[in-house]
């Protein structure tokens, strides 16, 4: 048996960003992850042979406190601006989104005479209602039925009304005159989701990013990330995305976080006589005790096959373990041996530029529906959705020659089609009709590709252990965020088992590649043992000399940062620079 003051249930990036933050105050961790490799989708695959990426291609969320706090930069961890942030692919024309908002504002009145005027004010009535609403992302959730109580201006509960009980099309229909602006958000609002935009609840989505800079407000001064809506905000990481996971964690060792890898953990241990947790059993019989576990794992993963009922109750148990994960996401990777010129770009776009940023493809809202209704359905869409990225571009030397990489996220792909699995004919035909969209924006792609990877949403599921592919771990629906995700009795990331926190995409504020779930589990732990005792000794106040397991923290002196809550490290002018990267 090996005891550790913290363990760590799943190496992808939240946990690597919780053990990070558990290291640097001084405890002892060790992560312990299923895969031979951490990261999760976010970590390095080796899609074709001697090419590596993740299947993730932007970190557009990953909160800047996680690189400034765990000084990422000076583990390496790069990034580039790119200026535009994506390229968007209509039926008709492409919509490049710049930082520079007049740019935008034409294309949009384009579209329809005066949208910019109208989307603008959207946006604004957004952040007015994120502002009011006084959601952090940073702290424990509210309930859901609580935010209705904190309004009191008539256009604000108007709004929250649109929003949280409305759909995104009615939404938008109310607000916005052309189809293809609808489609724009909604990639944003509804990215990965099998729901349809006229559910109830679906306009969530566009929340997200008021809260995030409501959360922010005082910090700092609003850059241009924070100004302009449709922005990739902390760039494009040199290296892949696996760049972030490499620093990651290397900041975990530099803190002295042990890693297992290849271990699947079988159990989480508890006192049967209210004692709180005592650490983890692997499936191969070894324990590694700890009087803190922090699950980073898919919430019904866990609740299915880590706890048994006894835990945290059989109704509680039930209940998270089973949630619908209704996920459809399918994977295209594609070497090529040049770049096709995009086609449709507006007459003043920079064509290379153009190439290095994100490139997404869904129509309309219509566009989107349909998409979704055929999942739904059991068939694979027609016209798939697709978030995609040139990774070559901006991290050269993924490929040892003069190819290049193109790594794309596609939706909608049912997880169990009405006709059957996915085998390998069906596999390759859906990322065929991929490849057929995708010339749409890159005319020829098809002939100059050499070599090609595509996996379906089964093969997603057994790689990165993602329950149908769902790479949000659930809906993000209202009813499934704020204080009810993954469950209201264990919402918070404290669970009533002491010493068990919860961390990941199931815990709020929810799935993409923010590491906000880590930082925020690892604040619960760490405040927990200022406020409730040590290792060991739940009663006794933490402290030098007492006995409770801490080791005084490495590195300069730690002082709070502003609104965080979390302890930062002492001033260095590396900070400025990497908030300058993010």
């Amino acid at each position: 048996m090996r005891r550790f003051d913290a363990v760590v249930v799943g190496g992808g990036h939240n946990g690597l960003v919780a053990a990070a933050y558990l290291g640097r105050a001084g405890l002892r961790v060790a992560v312990i992850e299923a895969r031979d490799r951490l990261g999760g989708p976010c970590g390095p695959y080796e899609f074709l042979p001697g090419r590596t990426l993740s299947f993730t291609n932007s970190p557009g969320s990953l909160n800047p406190a996680v690189v400034r706090e765990l000084r990422l930069a000076d583990h390496g961890l790069r990034f580039v601006r790119a200026d535009p942030t994506v390229v968007h692919r209509f039926a008709d024309r492409s919509f490049v989104g710049w930082r520079d908002q007049a740019r935008v504002d034409r294309q949009l009145d384009a579209l329809a005479a005066g949208e910019s005027r109208r989307y603008r004010e959207l946006i604004a009535g957004l952040d007015r209602l994120g502002a009011a609403l006084g959601v952090s992302l940073d702290e424990p959730p509210p309930a859901l039925d609580e935010l209705r109580g904190r309004l009191s201006d008539p256009d604000d509960l108007k709004l929250f009304t649109a929003v949280f009980d409305g759909s995104l099309r009615g939404l938008l229909a109310e607000r916005l005159h052309s189809e293809q602006v609808g489609g724009l958000l909604g990639m944003l609002a509804l990215n990965a989701q099998l729901v349809p935009p006229s559910a109830p609840g679906t306009a969530i989505g566009l929340m997200m990013r008021p809260f995030a800079r409501a959360s922010a407000a005082g910090l700092s001064g609003p850059g241009d990330a924070e100004r302009v809506a449709l922005r990739g905000s902390t760039g494009l990481p040199v290296g892949s995305m696996s760049a972030i996971v490499d620093a990651l964690e290397a900041s975990c060792r530099a803190h002295g976080v042990e890693f297992r890898t290849g271990t699947p953990v079988s159990r989480i241990l508890y006192d049967e006589r209210g004692g709180g947790v005592r650490g983890v059993v692997t499936a191969a019989g070894e324990e590694f005790a700890a009087d803190r576990v922090v699950a980073a794992v898919n919430p019904v993963h866990l609740f299915r096959d880590l706890l048994d009922d006894g835990a945290l109750g059989a109704d509680v148990r039930a209940e998270v373990a089973e949630q619908l994960m209704r996920g459809s996401a399918f994977k295209l990777v594609l070497e090529v041996d040049s770049l096709p010129a995009y086609a449709g770009l507006p007459d003043d776009a920079d064509a290379e530029a153009a190439r290095a940023c994100q490139f997404r493809f869904g129509d309309s809202l219509g566009h989107i529906k349909e998409s979704v209704t055929a999942a739904l359905a059991g068939r694979a869409s027609e016209r798939p959705l697709m978030w995609g990225l040139i990774p070559t571009l901006t991290s050269p030397g993924l490929t040892p020659g003069d190819t290049h990489l193109i790594s794309v996220n596609a939706w909608h792909a049912p997880y169990a089609p009405e006709d059957g699995g996915w085998d390998g004919a069906r596999v390759e035909a859906f990322g065929r009709r991929c490849v057929a969209v995708l010339e749409e924006l890159m005319p020829g792609l098809g002939d100059r590709i050499t070599d090609h990877r595509f996996l379906g949403p089964v093969e997603i599921e057994r790689e990165l252990g993602l329950p149908e592919s769902n790479i949000t771990h659930g809906d993000m629906l209202p009813a499934g965020l704020f204080g009810a995700r993954p469950h209201p009795a264990v919402a918070g990331y404290r669970t009533p088992l002491p010493g068990f926190y919860l961390s990941g995409a199931g815990t709020w504020p929810g799935g993409y590649v923010t590491g906000t779930p880590g930082r925020n589990a690892a604040r619960a732990v760490l405040t927990d043992l200022r406020e409730g005792g040590g290792p060991g000794d739940r009663n006794a106040a933490p402290g030098p000399g007492t006995g409770d397991g801490l080791r005084p923290a490495p590195g300069p002196a730690l002082r709070p940062t502003p609104g965080a809550g979390l302890c930062d490290p002492a001033h260095d002018p590396s900070d400025d620079e990497q908030r300058r990267q993010a």
